[in-house]
């Protein structure tokens, strides 16, 4: 039961919060996350389903103001991934070196778009559909659209992991050349709705946020890095995608 849930990450974040400065176990900005579910007793995974119990985990710097990311979510054109062909069509070289090693990285936003390396980027709702879009623009006027997010895909990825939400703070401390993390705060949340979800695209309150660029696997071969593409809020909106648990 949730109920249950919440009374015992309540009980493990207090545990875990007066332990005071706790090692970092991974370098990087992963590192606060991973510490935290460590010290858990979960393991690392890439599921798609809540990190403890029915409860999903976002653990975050107290300063930061970088967005939070929901989900990971692949787009897809004609059915099939749209990654790669929006890697090849869209990608540039960073900084317009030909040398560089290709990228295509940027948000979209639906109510925003800035012309970069002479394309802008736009997302739709399109209810009919039943899609999240994201079109292609050049000099303001529509080229193509480029790939797709359907509507039950969506709202199945954000119903399996999200239903409810825990957002864990903690502040580094640096020692000796050695990092630490000291977590202080935690928020619980529940999930108003996949409506919600699509009003926020529609006024620009959830991005798209993109990464994908030119790699090498193991054994030296061409490889497309994706990163995932993912769905992102900022803080000050997660009130309007759930609401408070006092507990």
């Amino acid at each position: 039961m949730l109920k249950n849930d919440i009374e015992l990450l309540k009980q493990e974040f207090k545990r875990i919060k007066d332990m005071g400065l706790v090692k970092s176990l991974r370098m990087g900005t992963s590192g606060i996350g991973y510490t935290f579910e460590t010290l858990l007793g979960k393991e690392e995974d890439q599921e798609c389903k809540p990190d403890f119990r029915s409860i999903e985990l976002k653990c975050r710097l107290g300063y930061t103001r970088s967005p939070i990311t929901l989900f990971n979510c692949a787009p897809m054109r004609n059915g099939e991934s749209a990654t790669r062909y929006i890697f090849e069509k869209y990608g540039y070289h960073c900084n317009g070196d030909i040398n560089a090693k290709m990228v295509f990285s940027r948000s979209v936003f639906a109510d925003f778009s800035k012309e970069f390396y002479g394309h802008e980027f736009r997302l739709k709702v399109d209810y009919y559909q039943t899609r999240v879009i994201m079109q292609v623009f050049s000099n303001g006027e529509y080229i193509e659209d480029v790939c797709y997010w359907d509507f039950d895909v969506l709202e199945h990825k954000l119903k399996q992991k999200l239903q409810t939400l825990a957002i864990i703070e903690g502040y580094p401390y640096t020692y000796d050349k050695v990092l630490y993390y000291k977590y202080f705060r935690m928020r619980i949340y529940k999930l108003r709705g996949f409506f919600e979800f699509l009003k926020l695209i529609e006024s620009g309150k959830i991005m798209i946020t993109f990464y994908i660029k030119d790699s090498v696997n193991i054994l030296g071969n061409p490889n497309l890095d994706t990163h995932g593409v993912a769905f992102r809020i900022r803080k000050e909106n997660i009130p309007k995608l759930f609401y408070e648990v006092k507990y």
